[in-house]
């Protein structure tokens, strides 16, 4: 029981530092092109790089929106999903906005667009690692039951 327990918890940490490292490799290399892009003579002091991260655990705390203990239907997810979508997109403007970075709205539809090709990549790497644990643990699964027959 408790083993099994462990290993719940360990699979969930695991989905979370696996998004947490997607979130902030895509939010540094977002940054730094659009950075690139819209403000060519900026220049940052190292407290930036704490932004990536920071943004990151953020967000990976969002998904536990998605957390269930039942299995939920393919509306109540993508529900769930969107819920956690908005959530993101309201953190990073408020935080922008408290920090007071105000954006033009080019700037701010750029920015929305980016936390939305993020976020779909997020869960697209997510289904791409999820997809290779089921296709191993099928493939071990049909080992054994033919070690069985």
């Amino acid at each position: 029981m408790i083993g099994m327990l462990f290993h719940r918890i360990g699979g969930v940490l695991t989905r979370y530092l696996v998004a947490f490292c997607v979130i902030t490799t895509g939010l540094c290399v977002a940054e730094g092109v659009l950075g690139i892009w819209l403000l060519p003579d900026s220049r940052l002091p190292f407290s930036a790089y704490l932004v990536p991260p920071a943004f990151g655990l953020m967000t990976v705390l969002t998904g536990l929106v998605t957390e269930s203990r039942k299995e939920l239907s393919v509306r109540e997810m993508l529900f769930r999903i969107g819920l956690q979508w908005l959530l993101i997109e309201g953190m990073v403007f408020g935080v922008n906005f408290a920090v007071g970075n105000r954006f033009t709205p080019m700037m701010a539809g750029i920015v929305a667009g980016e936390i939305t090709c993020i976020f779909v990549f997020v869960y697209f790497v997510m289904w791409l690692n999820e997809r290779r644990i089921a296709r191993e643990f099928n493939r071990k699964l049909a080992s054994l039951q033919a070690l069985n027959e």
